[in-house]
C-alpha cells in the first residue's frame, strides 16, 4: 500500500451547523484485500483513493455501523419497500461511468442540503465513484429503459461496504433508498459475506439515523464492534455509551517522506 498523508484542517460540519468537523484522511493506492478489510473494520470510509474517518475534537456522534447479514431480518416497512419496487429491474456489475448517471446524481442532490465536501462537478464525480475501484461494485435500477437509481459499493470475500446511493424515484412511496440497501444486503448474504458496512450512524441526525433499522447490527465504540440493535428492535447500547472518539492514526509512515510505504497501525 502506498499512502500520501494529508495535513487535515477543521471545516464546517455537514450535519450540525454549530460544530466543526475534522478528519483523519489519506490518499491510498495499491491496497490489498487484507488491508482494505482492516481499514473497513476500524471505521474507515473512502471515495476513490481518498480515505477518511472522523477525528473531531469535541463531538463524537459519528459512529461506524454494520449489519450482520446472515442474521438479517426485514421489518414491515422494508417488506413494503420491496413490494412497492417490484417492477424495478436491477443490473449488477463493475462501476461504469455515464453521463446519465452524473445527471441523475445532480438531480438526487437537489433534494438534500449539500454538504461542504460534496462532489460538485463531473471530474470529482468520476474520481469519487469511478476511479480507483479495486473492490468496486455497482447496482443500477431501471423502470422500463429509464435509469432511476444507482448504488455504489465495495465487495471483498468477507465484507460488503455501501459507498453511495443516488436516485430519482417517480413515486415517493417506492422508498428506493431502502430498496437498494435491501438488495445489497441480499447480494452479500447469498455470497456468504457476514458484514455489510453502512458508513456512519448519528442518533441526532434523521438522514443517518435510519441505518439502525437494518438489524441486527453493530456499532464501533471504544475501538471494538458491539451489538447495537437485535433483530427484534431492542437497543443494546445505552445512550451515554453511543459515541466514538478516534484518538489514533490508523496508518503510519515507516519513514518521513510525504508519499511513503506505510504500515497499518494496530489499535
Amino acid at each position: 500500500m502506498l499512502a500520501h498523508f494529508i495535513d487535515s484542517k477543521s471545516f464546517q460540519c455537514g450535519y450540525f451547523q454549530d460544530r466543526q468537523s475534522l478528519f483523519e484522511e489519506y490518499l491510498l493506492e495499491d491496497i490489498s484485500e487484507m488491508e482494505f478489510e482492516y481499514l473497513l473494520s476500524h471505521g474507515m470510509r473512502h471515495f476513490g483513493d481518498y480515505y477518511f474517518r472522523p477525528r473531531c475534537k469535541v463531538c463524537f456522534d459519528c459512529i461506524p455501523i454494520r449489519v450482520r447479514t446472515q442474521e438479517f431480518q426485514m421489518n414491515r416497512s422494508q417488506k413494503r419497500a420491496l413490494k412497492a419496487c417490484r417492477n424495478i429491474k436491477m443490473k449488477v456489475g463493475l462501476p461504469r461511468y455515464s453521463e446519465d448517471k452524473f445527471a441523475l446524481y445532480l438531480k438526487h442532490k437537489k433534494r438534500f442540503k449539500p454538504l461542504q465536501d460534496d462532489v460538485e462537478d463531473e471530474q470529482n464525480f468520476r474520481l469519487s465513484f469511478y476511479v480507483q475501484t479495486s473492490f468496486g461494485i455497482e447496482f443500477e435500477y431501471y423502470i422500463g429503459n429509464e435509469l432511476v437509481g444507482v448504488a455504489l459499493g465495495d465487495i471483498t470475500s468477507k465484507s460488503f461496504s455501501a459507498i453511495y446511493t443516488f436516485y430519482d424515484s417517480p413515486d415517493p412511496k417506492m422508498s428506493l433508498g431502502t430498496y437498494s440497501i435491501l438488495n445489497q444486503i441480499d447480494y452479500a448474504t447469498k455470497r456468504g459475506i457476514n458484514f455489510f458496512y453502512l458508513g456512519y450512524f448519528i442518533a441526532e441526525n434523521q438522514s443517518l439515523r435510519y441505518k439502525s433499522n437494518f438489524r441486527p447490527n453493530e456499532v464501533y465504540i471504544e475501538n471494538e464492534w458491539r451489538p447495537f440493535y437485535n433483530a427484534k428492535g431492542e437497543c443494546l447500547v445505552s445512550a451515554d455509551k453511543l459515541n466514538w472518539k478516534n484518538s489514533d492514526f490508523l496508518v503510519k509512515a515507516t519513514h518521513p517522506q510525504s508519499f511513503s510505504q506505510p504500515t497499518i497501525h494496530p489499535l
